[in-house]
Parts: C-alpha cells; sequence; structure tokens
C-alpha cells in the first residue's frame, strides 16, 4: 500500500516538475494597439486644426475693412458694433438675451437670425456652443461681434446632422441684445 503511495507520489512529482519546465510565449493582441488608434487621431487633429487657420488667415487678408483679434480661447473676433460707454460685461448668473448667424468661410449663409431667433442663456449655468459661451462672456449689452470659429468650438467633428458638415469652420455674427444683471455678487 505504501508502495503504491510512494508511486502515485513520485509520478505527481514528475508530472509537475516537467509540466512546469514549459514556459508558453504571451499571446499578443490581434487589433491594433490603443496607442497608435490615438496617435493617429492627434494627427488628424493637428491637420484639421493647421487647414482651418489657413482658412482664416485667407479670411482675414482678404476682409480689410475688419481688424480682427486672436482670443486666448482660439478664435478670431471682430466687432460689428461697439458699446464703448457701457464697460459692464455679464457675470456668471446673469441673463443674457443674444441671437447669431452662421456662416460658411466663404460667407454663404448657413443659418440666420430668424431660423435661430431670440435665445436666452444663463452664463457659465447652461451648455451651449463653447463659441457662443466664449463670445457672450466677452460682449456688452447692443453690441455685435463676428467670430471665426474652428469647428472645435463650434460644432465639431458631428456637425448639425442637417446643414453644417463635420470639422467645418464657420463664421457667427453674435448680437447681445441685452443683459439682466444678478442682483447677488
Amino acid at each position: 500500500m505504501y508502495s503504491s503511495i510512494r508511486f502515485s507520489l513520485l509520478f505527481l512529482v514528475l508530472l509537475l516538475s516537467i509540466g512546469c519546465q514549459q514556459k508558453e510565449e504571451a499571446r499578443r493582441p490581434l487589433t491594433q494597439s490603443k496607442l497608435s488608434s490615438i496617435n493617429t487621431s492627434i494627427e488628424r487633429n493637428i491637420e484639421v486644426v493647421k487647414d482651418e487657420e489657413g482658412f482664416f488667415k485667407n479670411y482675414i487678408a482678404t476682409d480689410t475693412s475688419n481688424t480682427y483679434t486672436n482670443s486666448k480661447n482660439g478664435f478670431w473676433y471682430t466687432y460689428i458694433a461697439r458699446q464703448l460707454k457701457d464697460s459692464i460685461r455679464s457675470q456668471t448668473g446673469d441673463l443674457v438675451n443674444y441671437t447669431y448667424a452662421v456662416h460658411s468661410i466663404n460667407d454663404s449663409l448657413i443659418y440666420s437670425n430668424n431660423e435661430i431667433g431670440n435665445l436666452t442663456y444663463r452664463i457659465d449655468k447652461e451648455d451651449i456652443l463653447p463659441i457662443l459661451r466664449h463670445s457672450l462672456k466677452m460682449m456688452k449689452a447692443n453690441e455685435t461681434i463676428k467670430v471665426l470659429s474652428p469647428s472645435a468650438l463650434a460644432y465639431g467633428y458631428v456637425g448639425d446632422q442637417k446643414k453644417i458638415r463635420k470639422n467645418q469652420p464657420l463664421i457667427f455674427t453674435i448680437t447681445l441684445l441685452s443683459i439682466e444683471y444678478k442682483t447677488n455678487y
């Protein structure tokens, strides 16, 4: 009986030692790595930004009647109607009434002020297009600005599923009609 247990134990040790000697190589993923797809996306976005900057430089060069300023948020703008006397801009929580029109980079109308209508927005409390959010915060009541917007700040890589294509740089003409100031700052 001891010999059969001894034989079984010896056989088990021998089997384990042979099984542990084989080193299996790690399997490699069959799909493309996440890092390479991220790098491809970065390269594509760099090309889009470069193309849009070229469009804007050409547009600014041909629009000699206006002087454009490059904002810290990545867009170009010029004042169409400016209020020099009133120095109060909207603050977080203020309610603004505004309208805007959207043009393509070759100045063809996509959406008019009438199609869009008058809109309201509570500064930094609601979700709107980044280009509108940044522009409205730098405007005073009764001002109108023309904004050259990169696609990333407007409708991005999706478009609006109607008239605006994906990655389309746009021109916004924004009018801030009124500001209802929050009373407790």
